[in-house]
């Protein structure tokens, strides 16, 4: 425990738990570096409040009753704390989707795009989260389009959503490939696509106590792709603490941010009925079949290097016969 508290810069009662290296803090994200050392966390993950949509029911929330550009210079001030505190060379992955509003469509996601550069940070990938049919309420706008289906008056009822991945400067050292187990087939090819069809939280009020959880998934497949075991995640977002618990289960330690206290004792109950490590998914190829792999490689490398050796000796023989 003592090792994962190293990169704490002060202890103060606004530290609510930190238990089996998860650590939960009841502060404003737009102050982490005064509570986090720089470089201490090896992955950052979350899903933003949304602009003027959600009702968190807390004092000094972001994005509720904020003017737009508002919103974004908050999103910013809490990106560029993320961007002390994470490692250099390590990625941050967001969670948005696209915004409706009476003036238009807000596209959040490109605003935090360039914004983001602005702070630093490398745009790597964006994956669209796909909701598949039928799995998600139906929406004002697919309602609008049906009460009015005429030309000129199409709308549609939105079912997907943006993650966004960007990249602390460049990795300094690369991965040692000989001692990193690789990924499977299986999981590669669940991975390999642009588009993630993932399930949402149907009810979220009643499945997670909370107004816009995301499903565990979303965070279990950024984490596996951009962590190792025993690394640190932060969600600066945490609400019901989903990261934590997914982080949990795969062998992961967690520091886990919100505003609202009964979020954070929310999250606390949930990661004490989580289990360490206990995600069962084989997502990597066995340490024995690379073994075997290598073995063969060094089989064929001999075999090429001695029919090599033949076919010198015969060409030599004969050049001799011409002459």
């Amino acid at each position: 425990m003592g090792e994962f508290l190293v990169f704490i810069k002060k202890m103060k009662n606004h530290i609510l738990s930190k238990k089996n290296n998860d650590l939960i803090l009841n502060i404003d994200s737009k102050t982490l570096s005064k509570h986090l050392k720089p470089n201490s966390i090896d992955f950052v993950v979350f899903s933003p409040p949304y602009w003027n949509l959600r009702n968190y029911n807390y004092d000094g929330q972001i994005g509720y009753k904020q003017k737009y550009e508002d919103y974004l210079n908050d999103m910013v001030l809490v990106v560029k704390e993320c961007e002390k505190v994470l490692k250099d060379g390590r990625f941050m992955a967001i969670n948005i989707g696209t915004v409706v509003s009476k003036d238009g469509m807000r596209f959040v996601s490109g605003d935090f795009v360039r914004e983001f550069l602005k702070v630093g940070f490398i745009f790597r990938k964006d994956v669209i989260w796909h909701k598949p049919r039928g799995t998600t309420k139906w929406q004002r706008g697919g309602t609008q389009f049906s009460q009015n289906p005429y030309p000129l008056m199409f709308n549609t009822n939105i079912n997907h959503e943006y993650i966004l991945i960007f990249q602390k400067g460049n990795l300094k050292d690369k991965i040692n490939t000989e001692l990193t187990p690789k990924f499977n087939r299986s999981f590669i090819r669940k991975m390999a696509y642009s588009v993630w069809d993932i399930r949402p939280v149907n009810s979220p009020k009643i499945d997670e106590k909370h107004v816009a959880p995301y499903p565990e998934e979303l965070p279990k497949r950024l984490i596996q792709l951009y962590t190792f075991p025993g690394e640190i995640v932060l969600d600066p977002f945490a609400g019901c603490g989903t990261t934590g618990k997914v982080s949990k289960m795969l062998g992961r330690s967690s520091v886990l941010i919100d505003m609202s206290k009964e979020y954070c004792k929310l999250i606390e109950k949930k990661l004490s009925e989580t289990e360490f490590n206990s995600d069962t998914e084989d997502i990597y190829t066995p340490i024995s079949a690379i073994d075997d792999a290598k073995e063969k490689l060094e089989i064929s490398k001999k075999e090429y290097e001695k029919r090599l050796k033949e076919y010198h000796k015969l060409t030599k023989t004969d050049q001799k016969k011409l002459f």
